[in-house]
Order: structure tokens, then sequence, then C-alpha cells
């Protein structure tokens, strides 16, 4: 005895993958990607901070000194995404590396003897240089990835703001000063973008890469003085002191959900 299936009509069949098509929709809608739930995140990243001032500006570091080409930094950096299309974010890295000392200002014994002092006992802490950040930035997300294009604005410590005076009087009774002037700790304006992959509800993987522009000029002096009558005076004046690019990669946690 045999039996044949009857044929399913084809309307039972629109119907059946429309039901399912329905459903699955609607399962996408009321389950929104991993990224797009993040409301509050941190992140830890590390990576190469590059020295990009241009060589006609490194040729005056005899008299403003300088810092590597690539040094190590760490950063930590908060976001809040406040809506479905923007967000704010905080920033603050530790970069590590030791000045160049300026070769065209001679450091008198005491003060070579007191930096090279300091260097050997608080090397780690004098070697870093802290910098900080605030911005916006647009959101654009796409199952667990996002990526965050942002400005912003910050303060960087490139180097120290340091001054010295010392003075020298003569048999005849002259008296030398000699002053050494740097401020070069400056406001900069930030570019660049973050980009994170979700590996869970609460972690996520992230890579951060900005352009810094210095807003401000950097400037150094040597300045001597015979009498209180200034006799030599070397200036240094520059907008790319301080220019650089960061790039960054690490782990994030997500803090709060929308």
């Amino acid at each position: 005895m045999s039996y044949r299936m009857k044929p399913i009509h084809f309307s039972k069949l629109f119907f059946i993958a429309s039901s399912l098509m329905f459903s699955y929709a609607n399962a996408q809608s009321t389950n929104p990607t991993l990224s797009s739930k993040a409301r509050f995140k941190l992140d830890f990243t590390i990576g190469p901070n590059f020295d990009i001032a241009p060589a006609s500006d490194t040729e005056n570091k005899d008299i403003f000194g300088g810092r590597p080409a690539v040094s190590p930094f760490l950063g930590v950096r908060a976001t809040h995404l406040f809506s479905k299309k923007m967000g704010w974010y905080a920033g603050i890295n530790i970069n590590y590396y030791k000045e160049h000392k300026p070769t065209g200002y001679r450091q008198s014994f005491f003060e070579s003897f007191f930096d090279d002092f300091g260097n050997a006992l608080f090397g780690p802490i004098s070697y870093v240089k802290p910098s900080a950040e605030l911005g916006v930035l647009y959101r654009i997300e796409s199952a667990n990835w996002s990526i965050h294009p942002g400005v912003g604005i910050g303060h960087d410590t490139y180097l120290a703001d340091k001054s010295n005076t010392r003075y020298k009087t003569g048999s005849d009774g002259v008296k030398h000063e000699l002053t050494y002037d740097r401020e070069s700790s400056l406001f900069t304006a930030h570019i660049g973008f973050s980009a994170n992959y979700y590996v869970s509800r609460r972690g996520y993987l992230a890579l951060h890469a900005r352009y810094h522009q210095p807003l401000q000029s950097a400037t150094a002096h040597v300045i001597e003085k015979t009498d209180g009558v200034e006799t030599s005076r070397v200036d240094f004046k520059s907008n790319a002191i301080g220019r650089g690019v960061f790039a960054g990669v690490g782990f994030g946690l997500v803090l709060g959900k929308q």
C-alpha cells in the first residue's frame, strides 16, 4: 500500500516564509547589537607616541631641547554615548620619555648634577609626561563593531616648563647674569577616531588613533645681562613643537547600557 504526500499550496508556503521572516525581524528589533547597547565605557590602551615636528624646528633643539621621535604611552579613556549619533569622551595619557637637553644652554655644575641625580633616583617618575583631552564623537555602528570619529581639545606637557638663572661677579665687580627660560606645556587640538570590537556584552577590544596640533607657541630663551643690561638674547618660537600622533590598542569595559 503506498501513500502520496499532498502538495503544499504556494499560498501556504508564502504564509510560512512570511511568518518566519517577520519573527526574525521582530527578534532583531528587540535584540539590538552589542555595540548599540553601550552607553558608558572605559578603556585602557598602550602604544607609540610619534613626534612629528618638522625638521626646520628640530634643528633648533640646541635652544629648546626635545623628546625622542617615538615613545610609549598608556591611555585611559571614558566615553559617554548620550544619543544615538553622538557622544563625548575624556582621556588621560601617561607619556614616558627622557628629555633631550638643550645644547645651546650649558648648565652649571650644580644644575647638571641635580638633574642627573634626580633622573637616576626618580627616573621612572621624572620621565612621565602627562596629557589630557576632552572631545565629542560621532557614532558609526554595525553588528559588534563601532567606529567613533571625533575632535577635541587637550593640554600636553611636551617638555616641562623650566626657568634657571645664575649669576657671576667678576674680579672687576661687574655682575654677569645668564637666564634660560622655556615654556612648552601647551593646549592642543585633537582629531582622530576610535574603533571597538565587542567580544562580550561587557568587554571590547579598543583601538585609538589621533593627531594633535598645538594651539599655542612653544617658546625658549637664553638671555645674558651685564649689570642688569641685556647684552645677548637667543629666542625660539614654534607652533609645531608638540605636534604628534598617538596610536594605541587595548581593552575596554561597558559600565552602563542603554
